[in-house]
């Protein structure tokens, strides 16, 4: 076996030219009985290791900062089901803002920092006291919402992942919402039902779980392939999709599905990715490193898998996103039931440093929100 010069790992890129010549050149000896018994066993063990080491199962390494994760809301404020974090970070007068959603009751929250009590609080403007009820377009049911993210982050609107409404049948849809209503009760302004085009699931709780929006920028960038077309993606392809792709993770299959949504309601499944775990509860683009995180719960132990786009030439899986890197949880938080995650941006890096948010969907001793730190810059 050998080492990537480009990765320093023996898998993927580099070693599957090398495992091809190694079998195509063992098979055509074979045929034409040019190799005897002891040479042909030693190829194929040599081949045996490759693909050994291929499909070795991910590292898991110590969280990436040592320092201790704490609570970051007050004692029994959300109750159960918060499920899904989106961080904004602060833009002129507007100050920073941790979006999260709640499937039971689903409501939606704007919380914002308290530096009295180091606290995230329930905004008092707007409307926001009490968080907001959600509905479909037409203004019935409660959609069961499980993951949230925004777009461009100057945009108004925002984006949930839910997975039937209320207690009912699967209904795996994005909604979108715009957060400038003062009602308490707000409509989807845009639904994209993808329950049709995602595989079946066995239980109503084990839907539509994650979602995150990665710009065309970074896709383009770094050669993503588009599955639709079997071509490098294209933007202009999707002419009504906005500035870029909202992926969505199943918590059945742990799968990642890439969505291209378009503003009239329809939508083009671009590609299939495999996260890793065998469930997903949340997925977020770390905009400032290009690493998109896929987390599972404690079903999984809290792990995280970072995902980025293959860019050897040659591999198997070019133009696609492929496990990077895994981290275990902090060593000073217990594996509770985390199904959001949201992170800081570089902009708010102190000393090297920024924020990690979880949210915790059985709120563990009277908590659901807990920040905890990741060192600014890539990870992998």
């Amino acid at each position: 076996t050998r080492r990537c010069a480009a990765t320093g790992r023996c898998v993927r890129g580099c070693d599957a030219p090398l495992l091809s010549l190694i079998l195509s050149g063992f098979l055509k000896m074979i045929l034409n009985k040019k190799m005897n018994t002891s040479i042909a066993k030693l190829i194929g063990f040599c081949a045996a290791v490759i693909v050994s080491e291929s499909a070795s199962a991910i590292t898991y390494n110590t969280w990436p900062n040592s320092t201790a994760v704490t609570t970051a809301d007050g004692s029994g404020v959300f109750g159960e089901n918060l499920s899904g974090l989106f961080y904004q970070p602060a833009a002129g007068s507007q100050t920073a803002v941790l979006w999260a959603v709640q499937n039971s009751p689903s409501k939606l929250y704007n919380l914002v920092w308290n530096s009295s009590s180091n606290t995230f609080v329930k905004s008092t403007s707007n409307g926001w006291t009490n968080g907001k009820t959600l509905r479909y377009p037409n203004g019935s049911g409660a959609p069961d919402a499980e993951g949230i993210t925004k777009a461009e982050l100057s945009a108004t609107d925002i984006y949930v992942a839910t997975e039937r409404d209320g207690s009912g049948s699967n209904r795996f849809s994005v909604l979108r919402y715009d957060t400038t209503s003062t009602a308490t009760t707000i409509n989807a302004t845009h639904e994209w039902n993808l329950t049709s085009d995602l595989p079946s699931v066995g239980s109503t709780n084990l839907g539509l779980e994650a979602i995150t929006w990665v710009p065309d920028s970074y896709l383009q960038a770094n050669g993503f392939i588009d599955e639709h077309f079997a071509a490098v993606y294209n933007p202009a392809n999707y002419p009504l999709h906005g500035t870029g792709l909202f992926f969505v993770g199943l918590e059945a299959n742990g799968k990642i599905y890439a969505y291209a949504l378009n503003s009239d309601s329809s939508f083009v499944r671009v590609a299939t990715i495999d996260s890793g775990h065998a469930a997903i509860m949340d997925l977020s683009f770390d905009w400032d490193s290009g690493a998109l995180w896929a987390y599972c719960d404690n079903n999984c132990s809290n792990r995280s898998h970072l995902l980025g786009i293959d860019k050897v030439v040659g591999s198997s899986t070019y133009g696609k996103f492929i496990v990077r890197k895994g981290y275990s949880r902090p060593s000073s938080m217990s594996n509770i039931n985390n199904e959001g995650i949201a992170i800081a941006p570089a902009a708010e890096c102190v000393s090297g440093i920024k924020s990690f948010f979880w949210a915790d969907d059985s709120e563990t001793s009277n908590h659901a929100i807990r920040k905890g730190k990741i060192p600014c810059g890539p990870l992998f």
